[in-house]
């Protein structure tokens, strides 16, 4: 593709780089016939090669042709607007400017669209052409007063850029760039003047930017009101990489994904009729979220109530009645709230409590249970004895007991005691029984803890244990009818009932089953041993006796019903790809959840248990997504040199075109995750197929969702069958697709991903570049030092020990292969990251720097495992896609302005 030149009129070529004058080609033809020898031609050659250059290396401005415009409301000027104020200064034309009539922070022009409308008149939007000196000239302000005009065109920028946006205008202007304030230019000038140029520099991420103006033109001018518009892309910019357009669509980008209003978790009342939705939104300016709860009808989704701006928090429906519960803190001591939405009447339920945990009511709402925090006391002299591996974890040596509350009396009761926290799972369904557990360390056997389950009737306190010295943690609930237990847990809990797995292999206790325990016979049913998705949530519904499940299922996360009388399986379709929680009424046959797909954001919507129908509730992240424009996505498996299937899929940048090469960004994680076909998340595929990537996500041996025994791959690999497997699924992908440019060809994950990043780059040299964020370059040091690595550990590498275990602890670290690494690494690392030491990535750095290869380091300060600040999550986000612009596209431009060379 050829550079922007200038054109000093005339035809020019287009087949070659589309910018050399056709004079100017004859003349160096011309040249040559009439001179030529071999030093002519050397010289002619030399010079031709310098013209060429000259012009593909100089930019020039591209002129706006064609505008959208609209008609503004008339802006009078105020009573006494004459009369001088306190400081002597009358209310003038340019104070009028001043006062921006309509905010269009959020507004997305395009033609026909409606700007402003009341009940005799509609202002719309329509297209007008520049001429041919490139202003566009607009109707002048009649007699009645001023005028505003809005113009708007979209800058679409192939690439990352820093152009210079060029106004030409008499008249005032403010200028907004995708809704934030450019500037303003905010002087008249007199008919006889040129237009004044005003311009601005700006940066261009890849997409689509909307530059809108205001013009304003008062009565009293006389001067044409006219605007002329272009953008000065750099030097570096090629044919094509920044046009205007006049319409909106656009790739997604990481603003669509982080701003707006977002739909969180949603609870009905008992009968089903209202529901409590939470809502967030991210403050840009200090990197704050605001988010609150309203309560709105399901019949019409009007909003019942709504408790925006106020500091409340921890809502629960009260079993009775359209009642919900809430907590206020106040001086740090919290007060527990009833509101009844039929009475209006709002009420306390408990006054004024230090160190307030959670609270759940008993099934008639006639009592709740919660739990009080003890603090441990403090470390005296500034020293610390560390207690077990736990004990350097913040907090864990407070404790939290159970009291019992009742409403009608104000009887409150403390149920239980000791060194030990004691958790609540569950009241029984008769309100006389608890179920709650206790759980302590055990290192002297994995996974490193014991635990036990208790029931204490409520009246006696009389207290049985269900289960006692289990070596595996498991959650509980009550069957409606109060006789049977629903646990969830892994495989080899309750003595390893749970598992199906080959002889020889180990399970992964991260694929989670279900069991239902009898309490009269005492006997355990593994009842999904062999149903292949890992659960994720289990609910009992009391209305139909099912047993509803989210579970994930291989990449996909569906809703599944178990029939408890049949036991049978059913999965109910909710319209989307994942799942993420459900939220059952107890009297009628709905339900809530939320649900999103590859191409289509979260939002929660109604489901009828009766006949499987479902209808959308709340979809604010719609608006976000109005004008986003999504590449078609395909499946794509391979079998790994087992005979395995490893499935996979492939994001498409949108306007694909199969003749083209593009660039290939492969992602995985590795562990014992799945990575889902969820909307969201820290990798936004979509985003990355909209900057003109294709991105293959595979999902390697070891993950759950596809049975036992493909999870227990998982268990003491760390990355072996993973890193062939990622390799030879690579390979095969490029040979099974023509369209992508081998020589481009772009590696990244994240945790063990991040480790399976480093680890590919000690086996492979096929990978153009990698990038790895808070990945593990030694196993030994992740697994003493992360606060969960020994525990993560006692899954991953069952029975493993660095003394134990040489070849997996350090012959399969990437530390200790760094001499291996050749390909260029961009290491990401929270700088207060607790799960995975950023040590972990800087001891690489270090090892790969002594080494002379290619690598970089970013720590992100103060963040931990994830990137969660508003401003940091971009910044992070835009590292990545620089890096991967600057080795996949031969674009280094954006790299060097985030982080530019310095003198250190």
């Amino acid at each position: 593709m050829g550079r922007y030149c200038p054109i000093f009129g005339g035809s020019y070529i287009t087949s070659f780089y589309k910018i050399i004058p056709l004079g100017a080609v004859f003349t160096f033809i011309w040249e040559l016939l009439i001179n030529f020898n071999f030093f002519t031609m050397q010289k002619l050659l030399v010079s031709a090669a310098a013209f060429i250059i000259s012009f593909t290396l100089f930019a020039d401005s591209i002129p706006v042709n064609q505008w959208l415009a609209v008609k503004g409301p008339d802006m009078e000027l105020p009573a006494f607007s004459s009369t001088e104020n306190l400081e002597g200064n009358t209310f003038s034309s340019r104070k009028l400017f001043e006062l921006s009539p309509v905010d269009i922070s959020d507004h997305y022009p395009f033609e026909n669209k409606v700007f402003m409308q009341g009940d005799d008149f509609e202002k719309i939007w329509t297209v007008f052409h520049a001429n041919d000196s490139g202003f566009l000239s607009l109707d002048k302000a009649d007699e009645a007063g001023n005028s505003t005009t809005y113009l708007a065109a979209y800058i679409s920028a192939d690439r990352w850029m820093k152009a210079e946006l060029e106004l030409y205008s008499r008249q005032m202007l403010e200028v907004y760039l995708n809704g934030k304030s450019l500037g303003t230019k905010d002087n008249s000038q007199k008919s006889d003047a040129d237009p004044e140029k005003w311009t601005r520099g700006v940066e261009l991420e890849q997409g689509k930017h909307l530059l809108l103006i205001r013009s304003f033109h008062t009565s009293e001018e006389e001067s044409p009101w006219q605007v002329k518009g272009s953008i000065k892309p750099p030097e570096y910019a090629e044919a094509g990489d920044v046009t205007f357009e006049l319409h909106p669509e656009q790739g997604k980008n990481i603003n669509h994904l982080l701003d707006g209003i977002k739909a969180g978790s949603t609870t009905l009342s008992p009968d089903g009729k209202l529901y409590a939705v939470n809502f967030s939104r991210i403050l840009p300016d200090d990197d704050d979220t605001e988010s609150w709860t309203e309560i709105r009808r399901v019949s019409d989704r009007k909003t019942v109530h709504s408790f925006r701006h106020a500091s409340i928090s921890s809502f629960s429906w009260v079993p009775e009645g359209n009642v919900i519960s809430y907590r206020t803190t106040r001086d740090g001591k919290a007060t527990i709230w009833m509101h009844d939405f039929d009475s209006g009447e709002i009420k306390s339920v408990l006054e004024d409590i230090e160190d307030l945990g959670s609270w759940s009511w008993s099934a008639d709402g006639s009592f709740i249970i919660f739990s009080i925090r003890e603090e441990a006391p403090d470390n005296e002299g500034g020293m610390k004895r560390v207690m077990g591996m736990r004990d350097r974890l913040p907090g864990y040596r407070n404790r939290h007991f159970l009291y019992k509350y009742e409403i009608d009396t104000g009887v409150k009761e403390r149920l239980t005691h000791g060194f030990l926290t004691t958790s609540l799972h569950d009241i029984s369904p008769c309100g006389k029984k608890i179920l709650f557990s206790q759980s302590r360390p055990d290192y002297l056997e994995r996974p490193y803890s014991k635990h036990d389950i208790f029931l204490m009737e409520l009246n006696t306190r009389k207290t049985d244990t269900l289960f006692k010295d289990k070596r595996r943690g498991v959650s509980g609930q009550f069957s409606p009818d109060g006789r049977q237990i629903l646990f969830t847990g892994g495989p080899s809990a309750f003595g390893g009932l749970g598992e199906n797995i080959p002889g020889g292999m180990i399970a992964n206790n991260y694929d989670t089953q279900a069991y239902i325990y009898d309490m009269e016979r005492g006997s355990i049913d593994p009842f999904t041993r062999e149903f292949d998705p890992s659960i994720s949530q289990a609910v009992w519904s009391k209305y139909n006796n099912h047993i509803y499940l989210v579970a994930g299922d291989e990449d996909f996360v569906h809703l599944f019903s178990y029939n408890t009388s049949s036991g049978s399986f059913n999965k109910i379709d909710t319209g989307g790809d994942v799942i993420h929680w459900i939220r059952l009424a107890d009297s009628e046959p709905v339900a809530v959840f939320s649900g999103s797909g590859m191409s289509s954001p979260p939002k929660v919507s109604l489901l009828d248990l009766g006949n499987g129908r479902y209808r959308e509730l709340e979809n604010p992240d719609s608006r976000n997504f109005r004008h986003v424009a999504f590449g078609n996505s395909m499946e794509w498996d391979f079998k790994n040199s087992e005979g395995v299937r490893i499935p996979g899929r492939v994001y498409l940048p949108p306007g694909f075109d199969e003749s083209k090469k593009y660039p290939l960004i492969v992602y995985y994680y590795g562990g014992t995750n799945p990575v889902s076909r969820s909307f969201g998340g820290r990798y936004p595929f979509n985003m990355y197929a909209a900057s003109g990537y294709v991105v293959y996500v595979l999902q390697p041996s070891g993950a759950t969702g596809f049975g036992q025994e493909f999870s227990a791959m998982h268990v003491n690999n760390w990355g072996i069958t993973v890193a062939g497997e990622i390799i030879r699924g690579t390979k095969l992908f490029l040979d099974d697709h023509p369209f992508i440019d081998p020589e481009r060809v772009g590696c990244m994950g994240a945790s063990y991903g991040g480790f399976m990043t480093m680890l590919l780059q000690t086996h492979t040299d096929m990978f153009a570049t990698a990038i790895s964020h808070a990945g593990i370059s030694s196993i030994s040091s992740y697994w003493g030092e992360g606060y969960w690595g020994y525990g993560y550990s006692a899954e991953a590498s069952a029975g493993s020990f660095p003394w134990n275990n040489r070849e997996l602890y350090v012959d399969q670290s990437p530390l200790f292969s760094a001499d291996n690494i050749t390909t260029p690494l961009l290491l990401l690392h929270g700088d207060s990251d607790t799960n995975v030491p950023p040590g972990e990535s800087i001891q690489l750095y270090v090892a790969l720097k002594l080494l002379g290869r290619p690598v970089e380091l970013v720590k992100i300060e103060g963040e931990d495992h994830h990137i969660l600040t508003y401003s940091k999550r971009i910044a992070w986000s835009n590292t990545k896609m620089a890096w991967f612009d600057k080795w996949l596209k031969g674009q280094s431009q954006w790299w060097e302005h985030l982080y530019p060379e310095k003198n250190l």
